[in-house]
């Protein structure tokens, strides 16, 4: 598996359908998960996405193994993820391969470590054509918003590699497109 972690620092847990960039930018979230999980016609079955909401200290994970009812519109992304948050604390798992819980920052990058070596995404990282990525790899960025000191050495600490997949700052989402693209040419 390959996972694709997000640090959502705009979410704060409540959505409106007919707004998403005004419900946290859950647009953007919606945009990097379908980046992560979809092809034309199928979806990739082996890639875990995740999402940590630090406003409300919420972990959105989606495993594409086991995920159904999810479509590549942002709108019906966005309300399962509603789901997720709704139905957080009666189970883990909320609805077909999508999970909601409760973790601190350090216990979101915990979990992370532990589904394989860390790859920080990030403009000013060593060029993604350079660099050997391991089997399980977990790439973590940020959304729309910087990342804040003590959140990025507490991610520099724990990466394998800072890396980057641009010499421009471009969108979360585009970056994980282009991750999987490098990944599919090397058949990982």
């Amino acid at each position: 598996m390959k996972t694709f972690a997000v640090i959502a620092h705009k979410f704060k847990g409540e959505i409106n359908l007919n707004d998403l960039p005004g419900s946290g930018r859950v647009d953007v979230i919606a945009r990097c998960i379908n980046s992560s999980i979809f092809l034309s016609h199928d979806i990739r079955r082996d890639v875990v996405f995740s999402f940590f909401a630090p406003n409300i200290q919420v972990r959105i994970k989606i495993d594409s193994s086991k995920v159904k009812y999810l479509n590549p519109d942002e709108r019906s992304t966005a309300a399962l993820i509603r789901n997720a948050i709704l139905k957080m604390g009666e189970r883990e798992e909320t609805s077909p391969g999508f999970f909601s819980r409760n973790l601190s920052f350090d216990e979101f990058l915990k979990e992370l470590k532990g589904m394989g070596k860390i790859y920080y995404l990030h403009e000013d990282g060593e060029d993604i054509r350079d660099v050997n990525i391991s089997k399980n790899p977990v790439f973590l960025l940020s959304d729309s918003v910087n990342l804040s000191e003590e959140e990025e050495m507490k991610i520099e600490e724990l990466a394998e590699k800072k890396i980057s997949v641009s010499p421009k700052i471009i969108l979360a989402s585009h970056a994980i497109t282009i991750v999987n693209n490098e990944l599919d040419r090397r058949g990982l």
